[in-house]
């Protein structure tokens, strides 16, 4: 675990001075080798840290977005404060996914919002971002508390705080409640219906606020929800088990219909947001070897893909000074080195070949339909209705007579082309290190 923090802050520390993509680079290099390395011991350091792979992905994740949502910002105001709050989000996302007590994941799980909010209002782009801040830490502060009272209360029937404590001990009417417990996770994913505070906080933040957002706060959720299953004993034919199922599908299927009907770019990645992370909460309530890898797979290629795309967003914006699609429309004539960024990652979107995203939902479908046939038509509904916005996307930005006269645009920055780059690489060739 020492060697784990002692990596992450050199990376932090390097962060801070980070100006060119070619050390950037080479950072990303050895945070991935040390995080594997930790990753391989399967620790757990006087019951309040642990190591194993889940752990060491997800901190390598961490790492890999904070310092590619860096690059992204290269032109902010207050820079010295601007650097604080990316490496205070990113240190308190190491050490939630380092803990092993319940309770000191609670804290840092909330602790979190502090330097986001900060991050949303003090450099955000609208008069309304105090708004979508204050939606955001309504929602999800209200969800956690439910998530407190269901560990306290497994913890005074007789369970440890640690997450790798026996479920079995614990009487079952403590644990008859499971479904109000993971509230909090539903609202960190988040799940349909309670989604609404992302789309305001993407809208609002700015590019590397969005980048850590969906990159990487939103696996919170997924993690926390993986660990706390481990401990619980969910009946697969229970009432509130089928229809937390059956809403979480239905919802990811209309937050796709609703992406084909965005107008703001922001949005549109926002929604598809909440119609990947379906797949991760079909994956992880299964309980099952195959869908609880499916859903790892998928958080760290949204991840990948969602910070990507987020970041292909800012690009645009940075020549159109516009988030509309109707006005960053014909990108092939301006920027094709964007266009093909655009396309490669739309692509990996949509779970084309080779992408992570591919493998992790090959998975969950298999088994959404070991658990159901009506499971497994809506996912194929979700498939398509992902590969609809996917190229909505694509063709909307790239094809077209755009509205903006080239002599206004700016060219894209090499470092923009590199960081989309740097999303796409391991998103598709990851595949080849799976275990």
């Amino acid at each position: 675990m020492v060697k784990s923090l002692a990596i992450s802050l050199i990376a932090l520390i390097i962060m801070k001075n980070l100006n060119v993509s070619i050390i950037g680079l080479s950072v990303l290099t050895i945070l991935s080798m040390g995080a594997a390395s930790v990753a391989t011991g399967g620790v757990e350091l006087n019951g309040l840290y642990s190591t194993d792979f889940v752990m060491g992905l997800m901190i390598t994740l961490t790492l890999f977005v904070a310092i590619l949502s860096y690059l992204s910002s290269a032109k902010v105001s207050r820079k010295a404060s601007f650097n604080l709050m990316v490496i205070s989000i990113s240190l308190i996302l190491v050490m939630s996914f380092s803990v092993s007590s319940f309770f000191l994941f609670f804290f840092f799980f909330e602790s979190v919002l502090a330097p986001l909010l900060l991050l949303i209002v003090g450099w955000g782009y609208q008069p309304e971002r105090l708004q979508a801040g204050g939606y955001m830490v309504i929602y999800t502060v209200f969800g956690s508390l439910f998530f407190l009272w269901g560990v306290s209360e497994l913890y005074l029937s007789g369970m440890s705080s640690s997450m790798s404590s026996v479920g079995s001990l614990v009487k079952k009417s403590a644990m008859s409640l499971w479904w109000l417990y993971i509230l909090g996770f539903l609202i960190k994913l988040p799940m349909y219906p309670f989604h609404l505070w992302l789309p305001k906080a993407h809208v609002e933040a700015p590019v590397a606020g969005s980048m850590l957002l969906a990159g990487v706060v939103l696996k919170l959720g997924g993690y926390g929800l993986f660990r706390f299953m481990l401990v619980m004993q969910v009946s697969l034919s229970s009432v509130f088990f089928v229809l937390l199922l059956s809403v979480n599908l239905a919802g990811g299927f209309y937050a796709g219909l609703a992406c084909v009907r965005q107008v703001d770019l922001k949005c549109l990645v926002a929604y598809s947001s909440v119609a990947h992370m379906s797949l991760v909460l079909l994956g992880v309530l299964s309980n099952t070897l195959l869908g609880v890898m499916g859903a790892i797979i998928i958080m760290v290629g949204h991840g990948l893909c969602s910070s990507g795309l987020f970041s292909y967003v800012n690009a645009i914006y940075k020549m159109s000074h516009s988030r509309l699609l109707v006005m960053n429309k014909g990108g092939l004539l301006f920027c094709p080195v964007l266009v093909l960024m655009c396309f490669l990652l739309s692509s990996s979107n949509m779970a084309a070949p080779p992408s992570l995203n591919l493998f992790g939902e090959i998975l969950v479908f298999g088994v959404g339909g070991w658990m159901s046939g009506a499971f497994l038509f809506i996912l194929g509904l979700m498939s398509f209705i992902s590969a609809c916005f996917s190229l909505y996307l694509y063709g909307s930005c790239s094809h077209g007579k755009g509205l903006m006269h080239s002599e206004s645009l700016n060219l894209s920055s090499l470092c923009d082309v590199f960081v989309l780059l740097s999303h796409w690489v391991p998103l598709n060739f990851l595949f080849m290190f799976m275990p």
